[in-house]
């Protein structure tokens, strides 16, 4: 499969969450060996404003700074730069 040929086929995918409103706006981007080879984005970012969503729309994903926080603290503890028993206010 080309890369062309990958990015029509999630752009249909896309086009068919934003078009049975199961999704309101969407972004989709794949990097392969650090190349991109998708970058597709549909719908609108603001229903209320009717924002359309490009490449470069910021989608809230507070739930992802959880799990980088606990692997950075792993790693650090891993290394020796502080315990776990060191309190956060302290850091």
């Amino acid at each position: 499969m080309t890369a062309a040929d990958l990015q029509g086929r999630i752009q249909n995918a896309v086009r068919e969450l934003v078009d049975s409103g199961a999704q309101t706006g969407i972004q989709v981007a794949v990097i392969r060996h650090g190349a991109v080879v998708a970058d597709v984005a549909a719908g609108v970012a603001d229903p209320a404003a009717g924002c359309p969503v490009s490449p470069g729309t910021l989608f809230w994903a507070a739930s992802t700074a959880k799990g980088m926080a606990s692997t950075v603290v792993h790693v650090l503890a891993e290394r020796g730069e502080l315990g776990y028993d060191l309190r956060v206010a302290d850091v």
